[in-house]
């Protein structure tokens, strides 16, 4: 073989391996597929995640709990969104509590009707948007060795409850009879942290997955593990149920603005802890988020560009959840209302080119 004919070999045996390398990668921009967590996943849970996976590169969804169903001062009324009132779109994703669902009310402990909540996550659906589901179940504490009471609970009681949620999660149809992917966010609250020691936790997130996959044949949700205020990757892993068993991994921070009134705490911990869940969820290949946040009140008139939105542009994440605006207490609110002295900052943060809504970005 001439030196000519040894440089096309190479040149040619190399061009093929650059081809099957691209045609592994499906040669796109976001290079490796997103999978969800579940080996068994539904066609709409894998177009689910690559669906999120194109929203992650263009910017970050804007989230608001429970914005269908009431706002502040008002309740049950019919395509009404404290978000949309005063910006002109819907929040791409919206929040819902389960909560109550386990025992058997037909209210959520947000008192909103579970068949209410099927509705407007139909709803949300159509129109192209996100629905998370948070449950925190209240058990009994363990009151002997921790394997001890989780193999009892599990058996008398956990199980009944996990019926429940599955019956809600396998009623979430389309318009054409599939199942709606919908965000689970499970057991997010603190206080569990007190109770369960990391490995009964874990134990417990595990078997509750397993139970709803293997059980309940239920194959079109992701699952968010969501921590308050960590500043480590040892904090946000002592509870993980690792990464066969998690989908989103997030963080929780709110201002406290009677111990932090200029937001320069808020603003540290913020980036410590989107720091830490950005480079965890980037290792792991899960989807960050930063999955509750926001001043109740606002009682700063440019939280949203001067204190918040400086620190999300460094970081790239699926979503951001603010927190509700209640109907029944006029001083608990995470969204401005048109005329608050924070709307007009809200609506220049939710126009800048990296958030996404529900009516214009997807």
């Amino acid at each position: 073989m001439t030196s000519f004919e040894k440089t096309v070999f190479c040149l040619t045996f190399s061009l093929a391996i650059l081809l099957q390398a691209c045609n592994d990668n499906k040669c796109n921009k976001q290079g490796p597929e997103w999978r969800a967590s579940d080996s068994n996943a539904s066609s709409v849970l894998d177009d689910f995640c690559r669906d999120l996976a194109l929203r992650l590169d263009s910017g970050i969804m804007l989230g608001h709990e429970e914005s269908l169903a009431y706002g502040s001062m008002w309740y049950d009324q019919p395509g009404r969104s404290d978000v949309k009132s005063v910006c002109g779109n819907y929040p791409a994703v919206v929040e819902w509590s389960l909560t109550g669902i386990e025992q058997d009310s037909g209210l959520s402990v947000d008192s909103v009707p579970f068949l209410k909540i099927k509705q407007y996550i139909s709803q949300v659906y159509r129109n192209g948007g996100v629905t998370v589901l948070s449950w925190n179940p209240s058990w009994p504490l363990p009151d002997e060795g921790d394997s001890v009471w989780l193999e009892r609970e599990f058996g008398n009681r956990i199980t009944k409850d996990l019926d429940r949620v599955a019956a809600f999660l396998l009623d979430l149809k389309s318009d054409a009879g599939s199942y709606i992917p919908v965000i689970v966010q499970l057991f997010d609250n603190p206080a569990m942290e007190t109770v369960y020691t990391p490995e009964t936790y874990i134990a417990l997130w595990r078997r509750s997955v397993d139970y709803l996959r293997n059980e309940k044949n239920i194959h079109h949700v992701l699952y968010a593990y969501s921590r308050k205020a960590v500043s480590s990757e040892e904090e946000l892993t002592r509870y993980y149920p690792g990464n066969g068993y998690v989908d989103v991994v997030g963080l929780s921070l709110y201002q406290n603005f009677e111990t932090d009134q200029s937001g320069a705490l808020y603003v540290q911990q913020l980036e410590q802890g989107l720091s830490t869940v950005c480079h965890f969820a980037q290792k792991n290949k899960k989807f960050p988020a930063l999955t509750g946040t926001g001043l109740k009140g606002i009682k700063i008139s440019n939280f949203f560009s001067g204190v918040l939105g400086p620190v999300l542009t460094k970081h790239k994440i699926s979503y951001i959840m603010f927190g509700a605006n209640l109907w029944n207490k006029e001083e608990s609110y995470y969204i401005p209302i048109p005329g608050h002295p924070a709307s007009e900052d809200f609506v220049n943060f939710v126009h800048s080119s990296h958030i996404i809504m529900c009516d214009n970005k997807l």
